[in-house]
């Protein structure tokens, strides 16, 4: 299964903060999505030609910008679809016991900080879990990233837009249902737009 994923590991590095192999890595996702995603490349392009206008001090300072300074968005992906409520944690501690399992190395960031949940997906030892993880929790959270760019012109937009495409394709018809995300006032997802079932309770019939 490592094979079919492991280009997650590649988009993974768009959401890293910028570093003197950010050109290689530009050049690698660059050949695998034109050969394999044309959707996703034209998207790519706008991305790519952006960053490498930068110099390596620009870079990071727009990463810190858009990720830390504005905190434009949290990469969280359990604080994306839950909020502050209950199920962040406990969705975080799933996630926690998958990166474990799994011997991957998330660094200083969270477990399901969205680039340590994208490198888990081709370490995962069953398929059809990781296929669930993707469908059912990664897409929609990068669908609510996107409404936070709306309007802003971020360059980071178009890493996020080609991300989804890629994973649109890739995992489109599976026999998930998706989490749908309605933010209340605050910003907190509700339990009533929760999927069919509480999924954080139905491990039993499906992962996530």
């Amino acid at each position: 299964m490592a094979g079919l994923f492991q280009k997650y590991s590649i988009l993974a590095g768009f959401f890293d903060y910028p570093d003197h192999l950010t050109n290689e890595l530009l050049d690698r996702a660059g050949k695998l999505l034109k050969e394999n995603y044309p959707e996703a490349f034209n998207t790519f392009v706008m991305f790519e030609r952006a960053i490498r206008e930068m110099d390596l001090h620009s870079r990071e300072e727009y990463f810190i910008n858009t990720f830390e300074v504005e905190a434009l968005i949290s990469m969280d992906l359990g604080y994306i679809l839950f909020g502050e409520d209950y199920k962040r944690g406990n969705f975080l501690a799933m996630m926690q016991q998958e990166q474990i399992m799994a011997g991957n190395d998330i660094g200083s960031e969270l477990a399901d900080h969205l680039p340590n949940v994208l490198r888990l997906l081709p370490r995962m030892a069953a398929r059809e879990i990781a296929e669930e993880l993707a469908f059912s929790i990664i897409i929609p959270a990068i669908r609510e990233l996107l409404k936070k760019f709306e309007d802003t012109g971020n360059l980071y937009r178009y890493a996020f837009e080609t991300l989804v495409k890629v994973m649109e394709k890739d995992f489109s018809g599976l026999p998930f249902e998706v989490y749908q995300v309605k933010p209340d006032s605050t910003g907190n997802a509700e339990d009533a737009y929760s999927c069919g079932a509480d999924f954080l309770n139905e491990i039993g019939k499906h992962k996530f």
